[in-house]
């Protein structure tokens, strides 16, 4: 049987005093925090350090994308936060992607860079859009290789893509999952979705999980529900 992942709380609220409100209200059962683009654009790197301060360990999900040189140098401005994880994406290539893999060695040591391989919301329609003829899971299976290739450890996808993907890359490379709707729970945008006990039968590691719990009445009552699912494999 699979270990049991660990839930990040996908914290994109509205405001910081809601986030803070949030984290109080899922109490120490809570390990993993993901801070996105919204959230860091309007709270900046201090946020970062008070979530952390908290006893929070935190996935900053800005999605790097650029140049390879505007990439090592973004890693550069982000070394002195507390952080234990860091997207980019892994089509901006496999120089790119190997600079800021060396860079993170070398002087983030404790942060596990992840690629995202196709968003969550795009399904094959999305993709034959923007000018990709691949499906989507060779284009997930692309990505995911070129960037474990590259020396990144850990890949965000789609929970559906996680059983193809575990016996592709090395058992070191960490799967990170969003996409994750309990039992009954409304889908939102996301198109590629399983409950938490599939993604972790399917082999991940990692499960984002937002609305679910942010939208909860009592959200260390909608933590405690996702963990015990997850525990009841084991148990049972």
């Amino acid at each position: 049987m699979n270990m049991v992942p660990s839930v990040i709380l996908a914290l994109d609220v509205e405001d910081k005093d809601r986030a803070r409100s949030i984290l109080q209200a899922t109490g120490d059962k809570l390990e993993w925090v993901k801070i996105g683009l919204q959230t860091y654009l309007r709270d900046g790197p201090d946020f970062v350090r008070e979530v952390a301060d908290s006893g929070k360990n935190v996935f900053l999900d800005l999605k790097l994308y650029d140049i390879p040189n505007t990439m090592e140098k973004a890693l550069e401005s982000l070394a002195d936060l507390p952080i234990g994880m860091l997207t980019l994406h892994a089509s901006a290539g496999p120089e790119a992607l190997r600079r800021c893999a060396q860079f993170a060695e070398k002087s983030m040591p404790d942060v596990l860079l992840l690629a995202v391989t196709v968003l969550t919301s795009m399904d094959q329609e999305t993709l034959s859009s923007i000018g990709v003829d691949s499906s989507v899971d060779k284009q997930v299976n692309r990505l995911a290789s070129l960037a474990s290739g590259s020396g990144i450890g850990g890949i965000v996808c789609s929970p559906l893509e996680l059983s193809k993907l575990r016996p592709l890359l090395p058992q070191s490379v960490k799967l990170v999952t969003p996409g994750i709707r309990p039992s009954g729970s409304q889908t939102g945008d996301q198109k590629r979705i399983m409950t938490p006990a599939e993604a972790r039968q399917a082999g991940a590691d990692y499960l984002v999980i937002g609305r679910p719990i942010l939208a909860h009445e009592k959200p260390a009552v909608a933590l405690d529900g996702i963990q015990n699912e997850l525990n009841q494999l084991t148990n049972g």
